[in-house]
């Protein structure tokens, strides 16, 4: 007869893999969820890029040109969605593919319900970013721009952020005074293109990050052969030296002479 307290431990290994690999599903089930969310998130923002760029495609009439999805300037794993060069001077669009109503409240922004001044920080400090490679005299010319993709709401000031939607941004651009004239707009997109666009850096932007150099290997001196002395000048210091020699030796003698001398004449 088997012991009951066996019958009751039967298949506890097995079951314990059960539990381990029932968590390890779980987990596997909530990292799913996340990544299949930020699938959604980048497609819905490339979406809105694409519209946006649309809607900013009319300027080129205009004497505008838009460049797209160019370097974030300092930053090595960020972009910017769209920089416009016209008469009205540079503007940094942020496209954002939000849903919700866009309401104030307290002077604060909100998108459905959820506040957004993270958001206009980053398009502010992306236009700073910008403006530092745009001609000196232009610089105070540049404009930052959150762009909502699908609230139709007009301009308004947040901050140092234009938010527009983006049935009226092409309108924004149309409307803003003219500073640059069309040689200024060629020149300004010839130094944003060469600046901002082309493959993403992968080195360092900054000297924090910046190896320190390597010191330079040291060469060995050169040997320098030796050179054998002129048998004449060794001919000549043997003389010198001789006469030094025969010269002491005398005067030693002479000291020796006087010391005799002294002795004999003593009493």
């Amino acid at each position: 007869m088997v012991p009951r307290s066996s019958v009751r431990f039967a298949g506890a290994g097995a079951a314990a893999k059960a539990r381990e690999h029932a968590a390890r599903a779980e987990e596997l089930r909530r990292e799913l969820t996340r990544v299949e969310r930020e699938q959604r998130n980048w497609e819905a923002g490339a979406e809105g890029e694409r519209l946006v760029a649309e809607a900013l495609a009319v300027l080129e009439a205009d004497g505008w040109t838009v460049l797209h999805d160019v370097r974030w300037p300092g930053r090595q794993r960020a972009n910017v969605d769209h920089v416009a060069i016209g008469p009205g001077g540079v503007v940094v669009v942020d496209s954002k593919n939000w849903t919700g109503v866009v309401s104030s409240r307290d002077d604060e922004l909100r998108v459905g319900g959820r506040p957004v001044a993270r958001e206009l920080t980053g398009v502010a400090a992306a236009t700073s970013a910008v403006t530092a490679h745009v001609p000196a005299r232009h610089r105070r010319d540049v404009l930052g721009v959150l762009c909502l993709v699908q609230q139709p709401v007009p301009a308004r000031e947040v901050g140092v952020v234009t938010v527009v939607g983006r049935n009226a941004v092409a309108d924004l651009l149309r409307a803003l005074p003219p500073v640059l004239g069309p040689r200024e707009v060629a020149r300004v997109v010839d130094v944003l293109a060469r600046e901002l666009t082309g493959p993403p850096l992968d080195e360092a932007l900054t000297t924090a990050d910046v190896p320190a150099p390597r010191p330079a290997a040291r060469r060995p001196a050169p040997v320098r052969p030796v050179r054998s002395r002129p048998r004449r000048t060794v001919r000549r210091r043997r003389a010198v030296l001789g006469a030094l020699v025969r010269a002491v030796l005398a005067v030693a003698a002479l000291l020796v002479a006087v010391v005799v001398l002294a002795l004999l004449s003593a009493p």
